[in-house]
């Protein structure tokens, strides 16, 4: 075998036996970046309090999925039906004792999700604009995700139980 071969041969040999260590101990292990604390400010509530106010939540949600779906069918009558569904009658749900625990931001931005309901329904009507609809869409996730972005909502113990208890 001539010289240049050889080191070509010698070369091949070598690249397959590295591939092949390799090969054999397995995918790297690489260090991921730990995922960082949750910063966003904790809304501490009991159970029953949270469970109310996610609940909530999915009904944004589903109303959202009404209208997006009644908007390609230019069904403003049934936009306007799911709107006022979660209008700012829907606001009086949670009870009192539990949006006292609310911070003030919290409630403003809520409050804000409810009204926009309410105008989305007024206007569906009165304009029957799918367009301007998906506008007030667009700009009422803004507090959605605003909201989603400053709060995460903790389970905590009723202090009250606890100090009656004493």
């Amino acid at each position: 075998m001539k010289p240049r071969h050889q080191k070509l041969a010698a070369s091949f040999v070598g690249t397959l036996c590295v591939v092949g260590m390799a090969l054999a101990a397995g995918p790297a292990k690489t260090s991921k970046p730990q995922p960082a604390a949750d910063q966003r400010a904790p809304l501490v509530l009991l159970d029953a309090e949270r469970h109310l106010v996610l609940e909530e939540m999915r009904n944004f949600l589903a109303v959202l999925q009404t209208i997006t779906d009644a908007l390609p069918r230019e069904d403003m009558k049934e936009v306007a039906r799911a709107a006022r569904s979660m209008g700012s009658g829907a606001a009086n749900e949670i009870p009192p004792v539990t949006v006292a625990k609310l911070p003030e931001e919290f409630k403003v931005l809520a409050g804000g999700v409810h009204t926009s309901f309410d105008l989305i329904a007024l206007d569906a009507e009165s304009l029957g604009d799918p367009k301007h609809t998906v506008s007030q869409v667009a700009e009422m996730l803004q507090k959605c995700n605003a909201c989603h972005g400053i709060y995460q909502i903790k389970v905590g113990k009723d202090v009250r139980a606890k100090s009656k208890a004493n």
